[in-house]
């Protein structure tokens, strides 16, 4: 897991050095089932930045439920920020994009870009990540195949994009290796194993 990547302005709202910020939940996040392994081995293995997955069960929520602002989803991310203090505690959100076999149109993907920056403060930096990818020759049939790296690769082409990247970079990729017992079902991580492997490389990104 190498350090993050950027699109553009890598500032977060945490200083005017361009790194995350550093106060406790600052961090936010949105994605899938995938996003919540993230968050459940961050807390696990120590992580306080970013948030954890406590009473935030993103499970099956694709693209598709982060595009309406005002989705179930949606309500569930503000009840969690309720929950950790408000809108000003967070500096910057990671927006996962999760899909089913059936992927994300462009339209859907600036869709959620624009709901979840309707749900933070102005200012608030994003992070685009895909879902996490495997060891080679590995795929998850949720995604369908090749569906995890496309995930990654349209996160690297948000970040791109002139036309919506105000303050959003590409964050870098979460890396699983299914032969090292990595994974529990062919895509989601394993548990503890998988999960602490996710939440150690969200605190090389975001730091404890």
């Amino acid at each position: 897991m190498g350090s993050a990547s950027t699109g553009g302005d890598p500032g977060t709202g945490g200083g005017d050095d361009g790194l995350p910020p550093t106060g406790e939940n600052s961090v936010a996040y949105t994605g899938c089932s995938m996003a919540n392994n993230i968050g459940t081995g961050y807390k696990r293995v120590g992580g306080k930045i970013m948030w954890n997955s406590d009473n935030y069960q993103t499970g099956a929520m694709v693209v598709q439920n982060w595009t309406n602002p005002s989705s179930s989803s949606w309500q569930l991310f503000d009840q969690k920020m309720a929950s950790i203090g408000g809108k000003d505690v967070v500096k910057a959100i990671m927006v996962q994009i999760c899909i089913l076999s059936q992927r994300a149109t462009d339209k859907e993907l600036r869709d959620m870009v624009n709901a979840a920056r309707q749900h933070v403060n102005p200012g608030t930096h994003i992070y685009i990540v895909g879902q996490p990818v495997y060891n080679a020759g590995h795929d998850c049939f949720i995604a369908g195949t090749g569906g995890a790296d496309w995930t990654d690769m349209k996160a690297q082409e948000l970040a791109k994009d002139t036309t919506i990247n105000d303050n959003m970079s590409y964050l870098g990729k979460f890396i699983l290796d299914n032969d090292a017992g990595e994974v529990s079902d062919g895509c989601h991580a394993s548990s503890p194993k998988g999960e602490n492997v996710l939440g150690e490389q969200a605190k090389a990104f975001f730091g404890g």
